[in-house]
């Protein structure tokens, strides 16, 4: 019979952070041909797949609003879910709009622009 690949990771959260520390995909056989393992599999990528885009967005969004990206990454990845509804709440607020200096987005409410440092009107 053929191999899937079960992930077994804990969700989003803690058990995300453990998905990439720790070797956390086993090979199971599957002796009935039923497809458990695919599904296990099918899902496992799935919640990759939200754990990615979520960091993704919260790296790029904390870059436009000049947070410091690094920290908000480690956060998000160590506590899932809950660090992304953090950085919500902790992420400078406004409309986004061009520094007229260096041309990238900062928040509206800025005088300052956080990449270039220069003051704007």
């Amino acid at each position: 019979m053929k191999c899937f690949l079960n992930t077994v990771s804990g969700g989003l959260g803690p058990g995300t952070i453990l998905f990439f520390l720790l070797p956390t995909t086993v090979f199971a056989q599957s002796e009935g041909g039923g497809g458990g393992g695919a599904v296990i599999c099918i899902v496992g990528l799935v919640i990759l797949a939200i754990n990615i885009a979520i960091l993704v967005w919260v790296v790029k969004d904390s870059q436009a609003r000049g947070a410091s990206a690094g920290a908000w990454t480690v956060i998000v990845i160590v506590f899932g879910i809950l660090g992304l509804l953090a950085y919500l709440v902790a992420r400078p607020k406004g409309k986004l709009v061009p520094c007229p200096e260096c041309g990238k987005n900062k928040p509206i409410t800025d005088a300052i622009c956080p990449h270039c440092g220069k003051r704007v009107a």
